[in-house]
């Protein structure tokens, strides 16, 4: 198999493993209530569990980068994918709450320790720095197909073959196959110039004072606390709006993932378009995002503007996945050296995704202490805070971006000369 062909293997495989696996702690994001009520759970415990996960990935995302530089990626991949899949199985069982935690915790090492900065490494790998907003706005893209096709038959488990039960069935074989495909078709990606030969105190010490490290995990930070707490406006339509719990998981899924079919590969081709200036297009894409939930903000509650509230959330969820298209790209953008990559991105990660630590906690508590409408308004405008923030790192970003591109082509021109 040629080299093309091999890169098109390789995406392929990161796309299905990816949609795949991360959709195992995340299914609250479609079905929340009747998954809440299958463990038998509040809110408040319900998000304790995202949030142990989100504590332990956060702290992982920094070891995984750094494995990710140096371990082969199909045995990373092979073993993320099954582990997930047999936590699902142990979850499938309804069991209590501190085994719920206890699997949370264990998905937290097989979907982020072993896999996430291996994921994107993968990705990154696949191109030069001008072409990572392409090829994460096309990944984003094609997750998102994988994500479409599978959580359409799995909404149809839900209604007619046993519930949320056979759903998470369902995803842990699925899981398993992932791994079982990574085994046989995923290279190791262990190229000498993409590999790392220092300890992991002199790679961190390396990213840490890179100042692109940390102009990315603020803007990660900020636009990833946005996607995590939209995974909100999906019980808003059911307790707020007065929509059935098909209808809303419905509404779930084509704001998560039939949006990002379309966003996400849109804001890849507008990279390119754009010469490769991912961070601007995060911008972009930010103002989107807040005008939208300021229209949100500004609507009356209720049953009486449920389509103009649907057409708002997915207006915001294109914004949110133009964002999220790019948001990887920016650690390439800005000429992150291969060897290092894993731990930049790792570093970025930890502060970046830290929302899955404290937002589930903070957003069930407003919702079990502010019933019906005013918990969702506050998380709305912890929502718009939080991204005009993001906006803010944005701009130094691209400052610091536009810096080092003069400063590069003012270094070539006088070796040249």
């Amino acid at each position: 198999m040629g080299k093309k062909q091999n890169k098109w293997v390789t995406f392929a495989i990161v796309c299905l493993t990816t949609g795949v696996i991360t959709e195992l702690p995340y299914m609250r994001w479609a079905l929340y209530e009747p998954l809440r009520e299958f463990l038998g759970q509040n809110n408040t415990q319900f998000g304790m569990s995202a949030s142990l996960f989100g504590l332990l990935a956060m702290i992982l995302y920094i070891p995984g980068g750094w494995v990710a530089d140096r371990f082969s990626h199909k045995i990373l991949f092979a073993v993320s994918a099954i582990g997930s899949g047999i936590l699902g199985f142990w979850l499938s069982t309804a069991p209590n709450f501190t085994t719920v935690m206890v699997i949370h915790g264990l998905w937290a090492i097989t979907n982020i320790g072993l896999f996430w900065p291996t994921m994107t490494k993968a990705i990154a790998l696949l191109e030069d720095s001008k072409g990572q907003g392409k090829v994460f706005g096309y990944f984003e893209g094609v997750r998102g197909v994988f994500v479409v096709i599978m959580w359409l038959g799995l909404m149809k488990v839900f209604e007619h073959m046993g519930g949320i039960r056979m759903v998470i069935i369902v995803m842990s074989i699925l899981a398993i196959m992932c791994g079982v495909l990574s085994i046989f078709f995923m290279p190791d990606n262990k190229e000498a110039e993409a590999a790392s030969t220092g300890t992991i105190m002199k790679d961190m010490g390396a990213a840490l004072k890179y100042p692109v490290t940390w102009l990315c995990a603020g803007t990660i930070l900020c636009v990833y606390s946005v996607y995590n707490a939209s995974s909100y406006m999906q019980p808003y339509c059911q307790e707020v709006l007065g929509m059935t719990a098909v209808v809303a998981g419905y509404v779930g899924i084509i704001k998560k993932d039939v949006i990002r079919l379309a966003a996400a590969p849109f804001s890849g081709w507008l990279s390119k378009k754009w010469g490769g200036r991912c961070a601007a297009l995060i911008g972009v894409f930010g103002i989107m995002f807040a005008i939208t939930l300021a229209i949100l903000l500004a609507l009356p509650s209720g049953g009486n503007f449920v389509v103009v509230t649907v057409v708002i959330m997915v207006a915001s969820s294109f914004a949110i996945y133009g964002m999220r298209g790019m948001y990887y790209a920016i650690i390439g953008e800005a000429g992150t050296p291969a060897s290092i990559y894993g731990t930049v991105s790792g570093i970025a990660m930890f502060i970046g995704f830290s929302p899955d630590f404290f937002n589930p906690t903070l957003i069930g508590s407003w919702l079990d202490k502010y019933p019906g409408a005013a918990g969702y308004r506050m998380t709305f405008i912890y929502m718009l805070i939080t991204m005009l923030v993001g906006i803010g790192f944005v701009i130094l970003l691209v400052r610091y971006n536009k810096r080092h591109n003069n400063s590069k082509v003012t270094v070539e021109n006088i070796e040249e000369n």
